[in-house]
């Protein structure tokens, strides 16, 4: 009896280790299938998803928004997606991108080339080295293989399924979004996932059951998960070939097919997963030209809404760099030294719709940038060209042509202010953005007609200053689409002050500051404004354009010896040198330690502080190189030196007229603001266009002041 107790007790013991253990392994593999799925549907176009009923069902638990693609240089190519997965913008190509299964043959060929492997993987990049090779002179120094870095590290795994190859080449540029830092992810198929069908392109589809069917098998133990559609990519590739009525077919079938596709998909993922559909690439141009492209996020706690991460601060818009810091935070983990920032979603009735909106317009501002800022340098060159041949000559001017001239000038003073007002209106084509425009300056040189004299140049000036502040107070109230704003599609900011009304404000800033100290006398109010214009442009919380705080500081400083009445001297130099690296740094210190997502000077100053000095003299490589790149190849080149050399010749045959500048209360704003500009001209990316705009401001301003002084006001009297 006794031993049959004690039998019945060890039997219910081993009955309750073994089934405290499957209860423990039902907990981990559970735990195992809270994954990361990125679907990648290559030339994907917001037009697209409204062909696409699963998709448009699942934007109502969605957040949506727009990406920006661009790698070290573009918007197409392996570039975009290496740069997800990389701490800065990377360069790659197809010649660097060769993904295979790791079976025998291409094992060998990886640990020949790469290494040998420690550890069981799937798929292998064979061209590693020749990744590294690529991005060796990169300046932005990126981290490659980051987010497959910091999952392996923390024992997390990761899968690729799919690839675009056509019939020629093999396109596996996917696999670069999971891998690690040595190419190597734990499972996926890139190399068997293709059937034949001769109403797709090349004879090639993307044979998704069978996706389907490997995703299912390996979730449990892949956290990372990335798809590659393939079939739009290689449509795009045909497409040269193809009539438009072909092409619309096909890719018609063809985005039927990913929306079946994700509608399956989405049936076998467990809500506390994410799932991101992206295109890594600009859109299709046979459908839109936009370079934004649409990010959709599914899953755990998002609801339906607009995505928005800190990178930006633009409701709506996010960059490919901010994939991996969301992947790494919905795992709990943390990346260091990542440019992008998490992603985060804000609710929005119809955000499908205020997407679309503000995509055409971005699309619209984008196009009309370039082009608009030209016609606004040549029409500078004209006007000032013209107002220094009537000064310089000594030709005598009547008070018609005198006005016609200070007419001309105003316009061309205000002309900036008008293409920030235009942000204003809802322009979503070219030829209603040339006819605002249009409008805006007949109605302007209207009223120019009866105010044209100093006064309406004061008032100009005032203005400017009120508009710009508010505009970086209220982030872009003003200026959202301006071409004088920043460019989402460009991407070197998204919010805060660029580099255009960066020098727009230089210069309207440091003439009015001395136009209001010249009638108050307040060293106290002087200081004040002094500091709010540098803080507007410098502070953490509205942008920190660090290159322009650093040119207003400097500006600052310049202003400020001479209301004391010091000379320039090497000592006052370095005294100005000092007080800005110190400026910079202070604010910098504020970013790291009270932004839970500090900007670019934040981060910056935490990889110097990590990986070294090296960090800062890549930037200021970077910067010199944009500049020596502009000065060869931009228009503002002209537009800068014909502003210098009219200068240098009226300060040299008419320096007598520059006294007028001191009693005005004009002059120390003129001598700040062309500190600033050779300032600015050094410390930015693109320095060249902020000193241009800013000289050519300035210059401007000496222009009306000189033809304004020598009007006599009797009736057409010459002088």
């Amino acid at each position: 009896m006794k031993a049959a107790r004690i039998f019945a007790t060890i039997l219910l013991s081993i009955f309750i280790l073994i089934y405290t253990y499957e209860t423990a392994l039902g907990i981990e593999l559970e735990s195992q299938s809270k994954n990361v799925y990125i679907v990648v549907a290559n030339k994907l176009t917001l037009q697209d998803i409204q062909k696409m009923p699963n998709l448009i069902n699942l934007l109502d638990e969605s957040g949506i928004g727009l990406m920006n693609v661009r790698g070290t240089s573009g918007y197409t190519g392996a570039e975009g997606f290496a740069t997800i997965n990389a701490s800065a913008k990377t360069y790659a190509n197809n010649m660097s991108s060769q993904f295979h299964n790791l079976n025998w043959e291409y094992r060998d060929i990886y640990e020949n080339r790469v290494g040998k492997l420690n550890g069981q993987y799937s798929v292998g990049n064979i061209e590693l080295g020749r990744l590294y090779n690529q991005n060796e002179d990169n300046s932005y120094d990126p981290r490659i293989g980051l987010l497959g870095d910091i999952l392996h590290e923390n024992g997390l795994k990761t899968a690729v399924f799919g690839n675009s190859d056509t019939a020629d080449h093999e396109y596996r540029y996917a696999a670069l979004i999971p891998m690690d830092s040595k190419g190597l992810i734990d499972y996926g198929n890139v190399d068997n996932i293709l059937v034949q069908d001769e109403d797709y392109p090349y004879g090639l589809k993307t044979d998704y059951n069978r996706i389907l069917e490997e995703v299912n098998d390996i979730k449990h133990k892949a956290s990372l998960i990335v798809i590659d559609t393939g079939d739009l990519f290689r449509l795009h590739n045909e497409s040269n070939t193809v009539s438009d009525d072909v092409f619309l077919e096909k890719r018609n079938k063809i985005l039927a097919d990913i929306d079946s596709f994700i509608g399956k998909l989405i049936e076998n993922i467990n809500k506390e997963s994410l799932l991101f559909i992206l295109s890594p690439n600009s859109g299709e141009e046979r459908i839109n030209g936009s370079r934004l492209t649409p990010v959709i996020l599914w899953g755990s706690n998002v609801s339906k809404g607009l995505l928005i991460s800190s990178t930006t601060n633009r409701l709506g818009i996010i960059a490919n760099l901010d994939i991996a810091p969301t992947v790494a935070e919905f795992f709990g983990l943390k990346i260091s030294n990542a440019s992008g920032n998490i992603i985060k979603w804000k609710d929005k009735g119809d955000a499908f719709q205020y997407i679309k909106s503000i995509n055409s317009r971005i699309d619209l501002t984008s196009k009309a940038r370039s082009k608009s800022l030209t016609a606004y340098g040549i029409i500078s060159i004209i006007v000032l060209s013209i107002a220094a041949f009537f000064i310089l000559v000594k030709v005598r001017m009547d008070y018609n042509i005198n006005r016609l001239l200070r007419i001309l000038l105003l316009i061309l003073y205000g002309i900036p202010l008008i293409l920030i007002i235009s942000s204003m209106f809802n322009i979503v084509s070219i030829g209603k953005f040339i006819n605002t425009i249009l409008l805006l300056i007949i109605i302007y040189a209207i009223l120019l007609t009866k105010y044209n004299g100093i006064k309406a140049l004061y008032g100009l000036t005032y203005a400017y200053c009120i508009i710009i502040s508010a505009d970086i107070a209220f982030d872009g109230l003003f200026s959202e689409f301006s071409v004088l704003s920043y460019d989402p599609v460009i991407g070197a900011r998204y919010f805060g002050i660029g580099n255009e009304m960066a020098g727009l404000f230089l210069a309207v800033s440091m003439t009015g500051i001395g136009l209001l100290y010249s009638k108050v006398k307040k060293k106290s109010l002087l200081g004040l404004m002094l500091a709010l214009s540098v803080l507007l442009v410098g502070h953490p919380k509205l942008g920190a354009n660090v290159g322009g705080m650093i040119t207003f500081l400097s500006a600052s400083l310049f202003f400020i010896l001479e209301v004391m009445e010091k000379k320039i001297s090497l000592k006052n130099l370095i005294a100005i040198a000092f007080i800005t690296v110190i400026a910079v740094g202070l604010l910098g210190l504020i970013d790291m330690r009270l932004n839970p997502n500090p900007t670019h000077l934040g981060k910056t100053l935490l990889k110097i502080g990590e990986e070294g000095i090296d960090i800062a003299s890549n930037i200021i490589v970077r910067k010199i190189m944009m500049n020596i790149k502009l000065v060869g190849s931009s228009f503002w080149t002209k537009v800068l030196f014909s502003n210098i050399i009219i200068q240098l010749i009226i300060s040299c045959f008419h320096g007598d007229k520059y006294e007028k500048l001191e009693n005005m209360g004009f002059n120390k704003g003129f001598i700040s603001c062309i500190t600033g500009s050779i300032v600015g001209f050094l410390v930015n990316d693109s320095g060249l266009i902020l000193s241009a705009i800013a000289i050519n401001m300035i210059t401007a301003l000496l222009m009306f002041i000189f033809i304004e002084d020598s009007v006599t006001y009797s009736n057409r009297k010459w002088i």
